[in-house]
């Protein structure tokens, strides 16, 4: 049921989460050229440290929780904001250099939504994170929740689970496709090597038909040739 639905927003996802994602702040870490501040606590607090936690929306509050297992190595959950430097690397390489292939690997983006969820939370922890930043990643955030229908205010915990438990489903679905498409090359391939070999085993008759008809032809002019001498 999950993945009917990912099929029925994916569309969806393609036209406004790319449109969303592309003109946040995370591509300023790619030195694209800032654009005229839209944000609206940014206009207070330049970072997190400056944001005090009490004055903060829900969605801006950090959540401790306990990820996926598989999705952070053991090194990565020791190191010093190392959870946030490897969801950022899946996030920039899925949805910035590699956005021409989201269609082809439905999984893998899925799967990397869940890194972008975890990104976004563990900003939330890094004091240096800009709120402006933060802002804009929140709007790329719940363009991505739309795609399967998970709530603007489903907690990160929650839309984390989902994404990742969707994109092992649809690793499964990709599996299965690709397994099935070689099966259907093999069927295609299947007749074209029966009537190959139909016109070999009429070739090898001819040839057996061909040799009986040399050796009675050879005794037939033995024959005569004998006759003749009498």
């Amino acid at each position: 049921m999950i993945i009917s639905q990912v099929n029925k927003y994916i569309k969806i996802l393609f036209s406004s989460f790319i449109i969303i994602f592309l003109s946040t702040s995370f591509l300023e870490a790619a030195k694209k050229k800032k654009e005229e501040k839209t944000c609206l606590y940014c206009e207070k607090f330049e970072k997190v440290k400056d944001w005090p936690v009490e004055a903060r929306p829900k969605a801006f509050i950090y959540e401790k929780f306990d990820y996926p297992k598989g999705m952070f190595t053991a090194k990565q959950l020791k190191a010093d904001k190392g959870m946030q430097k490897a969801a950022g690397k899946f996030v920039y390489s899925r949805f910035v250099k590699s956005k021409g292939t989201l269609n082809t690997y439905q999984h893998l983006m899925i799967r990397d939504m869940a890194y972008f969820e975890a990104y976004f939370n563990e900003m939330l922890n890094d004091k240096d994170a800009k709120v402006e930043t933060l802002e804009g990643l929140k709007k790329g955030r719940e363009s991505m929740r739309m795609s399967l229908k998970i709530s603007p205010k489903a907690s990160s915990s929650e839309a984390v689970l989902k994404f990742w438990a969707t994109g092992k489903m649809l690793k499964q679905t990709h599996a299965l496709n690709k397994k099935q498409k070689k099966k259907r090359l093999k069927a295609k391939i299947d007749p074209e090597i029966a009537d190959r070999a139909a016109i070999l085993s009429n070739l090898k008759k001819q040839v057996a038909i061909a040799k009986v008809n040399a050796q009675r032809a050879a005794v037939i002019e033995a024959q005569k040739k004998t006759d003749g001498a009498k």
